[in-house]
């Protein structure tokens, strides 16, 4: 079989040029016919991309030509900086002023003006011992567990006092004692309770309404009262007495709060009371202590059964802390009365104390704004200390009430003779304690009225005077300047008891010091 040799042949060099060259002539005439159709546009982008180009621009070498304020001029850096802070500046302001009058619950004028008005207290003015609907709380014996912030008194049914006589005096409304004695008359005859020197201890309001009451007929034996929603609950207590002697050191924490300082030990707020008041005439616990300040005590703390009860009596206690170093211990010389002396003999007590109240729990956060102000009202210098409304008011030293009553923009007064013939005059008062009136001999500490917003004050409010013989303003601040605690009242422990009293501390100071570190 023969093969047939099939060829093909190759298309002509000269057609392929020929297809190739028509092509690219019609390239060439669509791409006139664009440039014809678009000159305009073509030129604006060729205008732009030359004035316009990439190119890096020192700032002090920008062309005079820009635009803006800022022609031919360089940016100055801190100049930007600083408009920056104060942008940022007004963003921050403005951010705390919608929290505070836009955001909060609280915010808003209206609500500066009531926070202003009370001190520590809560809302609507409650301020301190505001009226309770109940106050029975669950420890069997402890008739004033958590009632720290009610205005707690005490007395004696001595002298042929009765109950309710002794209950005036202390401030109650007749009412409230008519209750009591009624509910009493269930559990004993009042008649066994007139003279017998029973302690009475109350936890009132600041109205004159009782919240409780103890009576302590006898070692062991208890009278107890507490206000329920339906009225007053009395318990007829009986247990066996232990007393036992308990060495507690405390510090204050960061806040400066002795009760928290005293809770934090896990001991009750009593004993905060006793510390406060032991040492009123050396150190003022809303001024003059700080944080990390030490305190250690010797006290006795009395059981009822397996319960405590309370404390009982205050043996020693030391300070240590920005308001100085102190130590005191109880003692009775041969032939004297039994009291608080310092490690050389010499007594504790002062003329002054250092504060016209009775120690009462505050908040921590009010502590600044509690120390006393300089006020000048028609040419007379006084003192003014912000405080709760119903907050204890005491005799700052023994004296004679020469003055009680309403006086104009004062509003109720009471004015107090001391026994080097100085005066103190405290105004602004909402109530006296008892009926006081002009003769009656009052003793230091001794709670006399409670902070008010009697007269023309816009917040309640104690305006204390000093006021010499002849009837000068002495500055009222000597209360709060130590030179004034220079003088000591009281008779030192004799030369001849001195080595007694040494030796029958030494157990007492080597505990305190135990407990301090």
């Amino acid at each position: 079989m023969s093969k047939q040799r099939q060829t093909r042949r190759p298309a002509s060099r000269s057609g392929a040029h020929k297809r190739s060259a028509g092509r690219s002539g019609q390239g060439r005439a669509r791409s006139r016919a664009k440039a014809k159709r678009k000159p305009a546009a073509k030129s604006a982008k060729t205008r732009r991309s030359k004035s316009k180009g990439n190119r890096r621009v020192e700032p002090g070498k920008r062309e005079a030509g820009g635009r803006g304020r800022g022609r031919g001029k360089a940016r100055d850096p801190k100049e930007f900086k600083a408009r920056n802070r104060t942008i940022l500046l007004l963003l921050v302001l403005a951010f705390i002023n919608a929290w505070i009058f836009v955001w909060r619950d609280e915010g808003g004028l209206d609500s500066f003006d009531a926070k202003a008005a009370v001190i520590g207290g809560g809302v609507d003015g409650q301020g301190f011992a505001a009226p309770l609907e109940a106050a029975c709380g669950g420890d069997p014996v402890q008739v004033f567990a958590n009632l720290d912030d009610r205005l707690r008194l005490e007395t004696k049914l001595d002298q042929g006092r009765t109950l309710r006589l002794a209950l005036l005096e202390l401030g109650l409304a007749a009412e409230p004692i008519d209750e009591l004695e009624a509910e009493i008359r269930g559990t004993m005859d009042l008649g066994m309770l007139t003279g017998s020197g029973a302690p009475v201890r109350i936890a009132g309001d600041r109205e004159g309404g009782l919240q409780a009451l103890e009576i302590e007929v006898s070692e062991g034996h208890l009278i107890q009262a507490c206000r329920t929603p339906t009225g007053l609950e009395v318990r007829n207590i009986q247990h066996p007495l232990r007393v036992d002697v308990a060495v507690i050191a405390v510090e204050l924490p960061k806040n400066g709060s002795l009760l928290e300082a005293v809770v934090e030990a896990e001991q009750t707020s009593e004993l905060a009371r006793m510390i406060a008041n032991s040492l009123a005439a050396e150190v003022d616990f809303t001024a003059d202590t700080r944080p990390g300040d030490k305190i250690q005590v010797l006290v006795e703390k009395r059981y009822l059964g397996r319960n405590f009860h309370r404390y009982g009596k205050l043996l020693a206690i030391r300070y240590i802390g920005a308001a100085g170093r102190m130590a005191f211990y109880r003692y009775k010389p041969k032939g004297a009365d039994e009291g608080f002396f310092d490690h050389g003999g010499q007594p504790m007590r002062r003329a002054l104390l250092r504060t016209p109240f009775a120690w009462h729990p505050i908040d921590p956060e009010a502590r600044a704004s509690l120390a006393p102000a300089i006020e000048f009202i028609d040419g007379r210098m006084g003192a003014v200390y912000r405080r709760p409304l119903g907050a204890p008011v005491v005799a700052v030293a023994d004296g004679t009430i020469r003055g009680v009553g309403l006086e104009g923009d004062d509003g109720l007064i009471v004015e107090l003779e001391l026994d080097d013939g100085r005066r103190v005059r405290y105004a602004n008062l909402m109530r006296t304690i008892g009926d006081r009136a002009p003769g009656d001999r009052v003793e230091q500490g001794a709670v006399l009225g409670l902070v008010g917003q009697t007269g023309k004050t816009p917040v309640p409010r104690l305006r204390l005077e000093l006021i010499d013989r002849a009837g000068e303003r002495l500055d009222p601040m000597a209360l709060g300047e130590r030179r004034s605690r220079v003088d000591r009242v009281g008779d030192p422990i004799p030369e001849d008891q001195l080595g007694q009293f040494e030796d029958d501390i030494q157990s007492w100071r080597r505990a305190m010091r135990k407990a301090a570190e």
